[in-house]
């Protein structure tokens, strides 16, 4: 029961008594609110009583009695609030700290240890966003001495929550004294106050963007910079706002005048994701901060995944309402839409989406393709998959063959051609082989096998595990390839395997289950490697183990850390919701099939086309090799590129297809790809093919034979410019 509570029934109790006697009528119920005040003051007692005995075993080292006391005290009933109330009151935030500290490290109680941090997280949160608390607490600034300091500490640990209240304050007061403590505790709140304020800034009186600016400029945080360079270049701010303004901007290590690059400056920090911009970066939500004239500071909350990508669109933004031609900024919109589209979870929901008719699919291709280019290039160096393959389908949709890389400099689709995903490997390739360029480029000899292998390699995914011991290394071989996965490589060191990874097409997973310190070590070294830079990582590690990897690489999203106890489909999931944040999802046999199609009807433009880039002969191995593994109408699409390719393998390949063929269509199908194969290339067929031709030719002449095949066989013979006594013996005999 929390202390408000507890203050309303002393308070009922008090006003129940009327010069020391009791109303008439309610004596009977005093005596029963008495007790349950007292039940009540009670519980709360022994409930700080079970913390502090919690954290003290876990000082001293007994994880047996912390665990016994934890237990107790989350079956007690106790709200996460309340547990950040008892925390706050007994003022024992060092001792948590302490004790959390080294409990982790206590394998028998950590899962309490962290059950208990989370509930103490969430705990303050709430108690955070209880603006009634801050109501409360900004009154007491007006009181006496201790409840000053108490409502600063109550103001401060609000943070950017108290913001709207403090300002309003600021506003409305017209104290001296009380301002002035509002305006040192917004500056004791520190960077948490900053957007809030500058939200406030070009919307407010002249008087209180005055105030706003000095206490940026005390705060000192360079978030503000672009915020007080704009309202010191709009026309209409007055000269004392421009002059505070001003003051602060260079107070904050402003130096550029230019209003679209500052924004654009601050929307590249948020694309980037730098944590020092997120107000509470482990929380599931932040605030998005507008201002209203009667509403005052409205926060909206946004899943913290996508914040940084909604902030970088609203500063990017603001930077081409100030300049249009800002190349950098529109790329970084589209970059930050694309990526908060990708970054969404399944079931939250983005409350700004309904604020464009357009998608961001439509704004990467509208942009053009020297945007497209801009953005892939930042998406390379990000490391994010998802949005590499987004950056170039627009390429793909928008560039011509002459714009296909920038003129000098860095030429980001080629790069592509080496990225360490598969996907992106034939992406860049598809749209490559699809330009038919002119004159020859840097890995123009990698397009061709690249779409070779897409349609071999079908919808394989390829995997390697890094673990100590035999047994876990097999166990986890069997679970990957329960959940679709080839396992390539496998060992006890990342270096031991890169030769193996260095032969394969591309890895799409790497399992690692190693002690905390070789586990970063080894995930530095695979981001390090050309060949997985980006692959997705999963670090196998107990509960608590996982709290330090967690944080550790809480920046990087195709990192994650899983529980080897799991089941197989709880691993199965875990490898999903992975292979989704990292890459933008596994590939599917859809995705499969549609790579497939996609390389060959490429592969056959490339073919007909001719030219001297590219060669379809280097496809010519893979191609026989699909022929000979794959089925059905995909096989005849392979088929027809075949009948492209002059070589002597090809045409022969064809024509064993077309004798061995099982079904009518098919046989017919085989039997003119071989005779186009022979027209454009002359007969590469072998004695024995040819033989085998005649023994077609007869078994289906005569009522008992198949028209369709007879005819289709006689094409091929023409074709094959053989000797005619075949046909007149055909003749004679009929």
């Amino acid at each position: 029961m929390d202390r408000n509570f507890r203050m309303t029934t002393a308070g009922l109790l008090r006003s129940l008594a009327v010069g020391g006697t009791v109303i008439a009528g309610l004596a009977p119920a005093v005596p029963a609110i008495a007790a349950s005040s007292g039940s009540i003051q009670d519980q709360a007692a022994d409930q700080a009583r079970l913390i502090d005995d919690f954290l003290h075993y876990l000082l001293i080292a007994k994880p047996d009695l912390a665990e016994a006391a934890g237990n107790k005290l989350f079956a007690s009933g106790i709200s996460d609030a309340e547990i950040a109330d008892i925390v706050r009151e007994k003022d024992l935030g060092d001792k948590v700290e302490r004790a959390i500290s080294r409990g982790r490290g206590m394998v028998a109680v950590g899962p309490m240890v962290t059950r208990f941090e989370d509930a103490l997280e969430d705990g303050r949160l709430t108690l955070a966003r209880d603006q009634q608390r801050i109501s409360e607490a900004i009154g007491m600034l007006d009181g006496t001495l201790r409840g000053q300091l108490m409502a600063r500490r109550r103001l401060v640990e609000a943070g950017e929550y108290a913001v709207p209240a403090l300002l309003q304050t600021l506003i409305e007061n017209k104290n001296p004294e009380l301002e002035l403590r509002v305006t040192e505790v917004l500056e004791e709140i520190k960077r948490q106050a900053v957007l809030p304020l500058c939200a406030a800034l070009p919307e407010v009186s002249p008087i209180v963007q005055t105030k706003i600016c000095r206490i940026l400029s005390a705060i000192g945080w360079p978030t503000a910079i672009p915020y007080l360079l704009e309202v010191a270049a709009d026309r209409n701010t007055t000269p004392e706002v421009r002059t505070a303004a001003n003051t602060a901007f260079r107070r904050l290590g402003g130096t550029s005048t230019d209003v679209s690059a500052g924004f654009t400056a601050l929307a590249r920090k948020f694309f980037e994701e730098e944590q020092s911009l997120v107000a509470y970066p482990g929380d599931p939500e932040n605030m998005v901060w507008s201002y209203g004239a009667h509403s005052g500071l409205v926060p909206t909350p946004v899943p913290t995944t996508i914040f940084s990508q909604v902030m970088a669109m609203r500063c990017a933004r603001t930077a081409l309402d100030a300049d249009a031609a800002n190349r950098m900024a529109l790329a970084t919109f589209v970059a930050a839409d694309l990526r908060r589209e990708n970054q969404l979870a399944d079931g939250q929901t983005d409350p700004f989406a309904a604020d464009s008719t357009y998608t961001p699919q439509f704004f990467a291709t509208a942009a053009g393709s020297t945007i497209s280019r801009d953005v892939l290039a930042m998406a390379i160096d990000a490391d994010d998959t998802a949005l590499v393959r987004d950056a170039i389908a627009a390429l793909g949709q928008t560039v011509g063959r002459g714009a296909m890389f920038a003129s000098g400099g860095r030429a980001p689709l080629l790069e592509c051609l080496r990225y360490p995903d598969r996907r992106v490997q034939y992406d860049a390739a598809l749209v490559l082989g699809a330009a038919l360029p002119d004159s020859a480029f840097p890995g123009d000899t990698q397009v061709v096998p690249l779409l070779a292998s897409a349609v071999r390699s079908g919808n394989e995914s390829f995997a390697v595990v890094v673990a100590e011991a035999e047994e876990d290394r097999n166990r986890f071989a069997s679970m990957l390839q329960g959940a679709g996965f080839r396992v390539v490589a496998s060992g006890g060191d990342f270096y031991d395997l890169e030769t193996e990874i260095n032969r394969g097409n591309g890895i799409d997973l790497i399992l690692v289950q190693e002690a905390v310190g070789n586990a970063v070590d080894t995930v530095g070294r695979i981001r390090a490697f050309e060949r997985t830079g980006a692959t997705p990582v999963m670090l196998v590690a107990n509960a608590v183990d996982a709290v330090s990897l967690d944080r550790e690489f809480a920046r990087d999203r195709s990192t994650t850390t899983w529980d080897g106890s799991g089941s197989a489909d709880q691993f199965d999931a875990a490898v999903t919701r992975l292979m989704k944040v990292a890459a933008g999802g596994r590939m599917t046999d859809l995705d499969a099939i549609t790579y497939s199609r996609d390389s060959l009807q490429t592969l056959a433009t490339i073919a007909r086309a001719g030219g001297t880039v590219y060669s379809i002969e280097d496809a010519e191995l893979p191609l026989l090799d699909a022929m000979s593994t794959i089925s059905g109408g995909m096989r005849l699409l392979v088929a027809e590129v075949v009948s492209l390719i002059d070589s002597d393998k090809a045409q022969q390949a064809l024509m064993d297809a077309a004798l061995s063929a099982g079904s009518t269509p098919e046989q017919v199908a085989m039997l003119d790809f071989t005779a186009a194969s022979a027209r454009a290339f002359g007969s590469r067929a072998e004695s024995r093919q040819v033989d085998a031709l005649r023994r077609l030719i007869a078994a289906n002449a005569g009522a008992n034979g198949d028209v369709d095949v007879a005819d289709a066989a006689g094409r091929l013979y023409g074709s094959l410019d053989l000797p005619s006594d075949e046909a007149v013996r055909l003749i004679t005999e009929n």
